[in-house]
Order: structure tokens, then sequence, then C-alpha cells
């Protein structure tokens, strides 16, 4: 098989192992969700044309090891039957990762509707490097968004209604990263220390803890693996219904002004913080 032959079914979501004579199938995920007929047509593959199990990865894809090449066009036979949807790899927008957002007790928004929207929009535009997105639905962080080449994440950022505050400690108690302390018995907030996760508003049985601004926050130029970069975050919050126009203006900024193979936090670190934000002027 040739380099371009392997270089398309990659893009398909077929990528050769390290053995050379098998592939292994990458499944995209929407937002990290499979319906149970999806799971049941996947786990029919693995066991038809794969070792019988499938992984998980990182951003949230699954990945059927262990396929013959001369099995793979029965394989995309059965896949385009089912609808399910492959790739996630090479130079492009890959799948968009999310936390469980509105289901967890933590989650300030919906990621996963975020991401499933991003998904239906940018998944697969052609770019001079890899693009991944992640959505993080409170400052737990637990996809990783500054890390992503472009991240969202959600806060809430609390104030002290000082005349409504008992001194119940309730807040302080609440805090895991200590942001809050006990001042002639009223709560002061040291906001250098305080990520907005918005517990301690929930907590306020008095009320006294007041939401004094909530929006999302956005990283851009993140990288992880062997040459690990924390996004450079613009400085306000913003909306989420403004996230898809962010998107829209970061790619098309990349899609300008990247070399080709270059990354985005690549692109920021030769041009400068300025040059994006003055581009984007957001």
């Amino acid at each position: 098989m040739t380099k371009n032959e392997l270089e398309a079914l990659k893009l398909e979501g077929f990528m050769q192992q390290q053995d050379k004579e098998y592939f292994s199938l990458r499944i995209l995920t929407d937002a990290g969700n499979l319906s149970s007929n999806e799971m049941v047509c996947l786990a029919e593959i693995s066991e038809l044309y794969g070792n019988g199990y499938m992984g998980f990865t990182t951003r949230q894809c699954v990945e059927i090891p262990w396929i013959r090449e001369d099995l793979i066009p029965e394989v995309k036979k059965r896949i385009l039957n089912a609808g399910i949807k492959t790739g996630g790899t090479g130079t492009r927008v890959v799948a968009v990762a999310a936390c469980k957002g509105a289901l967890c007790r933590f989650g300030l928004l919906d990621s996963q509707e975020i991401a499933k929207n991003l998904d239906r929009k940018f998944l697969g535009i052609d770019l001079p490097g890899k693009f991944k997105i992640g959505v993080a639905a409170c400052p737990n962080n637990c996809v990783k968004a500054p890390i992503s080449d472009l991240g969202f994440l959600a806060q809430n950022e609390p104030k002290v209604e000082t005349d409504m505050c008992k001194g119940c400690k309730i807040c302080e108690r609440t805090c895991k990263v200590d942001a809050i302390s006990m001042v002639h018995k009223k709560a002061v907030i040291d906001y250098d220390k305080c990520i907005s996760c918005g517990q301690c508003i929930k907590a306020c049985p008095f009320k006294a803890m007041k939401l004094d601004n909530e929006g999302v926050a956005v990283y851009l130029g993140g990288k992880f693996g062997r040459n690990l970069r924390i996004g450079n975050r613009l400085k306000k919050l913003y909306q989420p219904d403004e996230l898809e126009v962010i998107t829209e203006m970061v790619i098309e900024y990349y899609k300008n002004n990247a070399i080709k193979g270059e990354r985005l936090g690549m692109t920021i670190s030769r041009l400068g913080f300025n040059h994006i934000k003055n581009a984007l002027d957001i």
C-alpha cells in the first residue's frame, strides 16, 4: 500500500498499526456519547473484524484495533449502514471534546450541546495543522480546555453582599482553593486565588454570595504532549451564544496566518499574542 493510500485511509479513520499488517479504526462520538445501537454495532465490528475489544482515546473517540487490510471494505459498509462517523485525524478540525456539562453537579452550562453544535459546523475543516477544541463546563476543567488549540471554560464570578453575610463560614469551608476568609466576621474573597467556580454562591444559605459575572473564558493556542503549552487567555468572559462566531474567527485567523504544519500556539508564539488579539478584535 502506497503512502498516499495510507493517508487516504487515515482520513477515513483507518490508521495503520505499528506492526504494519493491521489497522485501527477511529470512530467519532457525539461529544463523548454513543447510542446503545451504535455500541452494539461497534461491538459486532470488533468481534467480527478485530480482536473483540475496543478502546477510548483522550479526545473521546472510540478505536477498534486489529482490523486486517482486506476486511476494511466490509467494515466501511457496516459503518456506512449504521450512520456512524469515522475520522478525527489529520491536519484539520478534529473531534470537539466536552465534559458532562449540565449532567454534572458542578456544571455551569451545557458543554455537551455547545460541543455538538461546534462539531456539526467545524469538524473536518482542512487547516495548516491539527486543531483541537475543548469545552469545560466549570473550572474543574475535566477536559483540560486551556491546553486545546481553542479552549472554552465556563465561570461564575462571585461577590459578597457584606450586609447579608452572617459570618457562618459555610462559604469558607466550601471553597477548595482557600480564596475566602473571614474578616471581622464577614466573608472576603481573594480574587487572586478565586477560580470562579461558583460553588460559594450555591452554598451560602443567606444569599450573601451573589453572582457578579458569568460567562466563558477563552484560551488560544494550547497544546499538550511533548511540548506542553497553556493557551493564552482573552481577558473578558463571553456568552455561550458567542462561541460559534469566536470559533469561526479563530479558525479563519489560523488558516490565514499559520505556516503549514504549525499548530495555533506556535503561530501565536511566532507572531505574538497581540497579533491575534488585534485580528480578532473581540
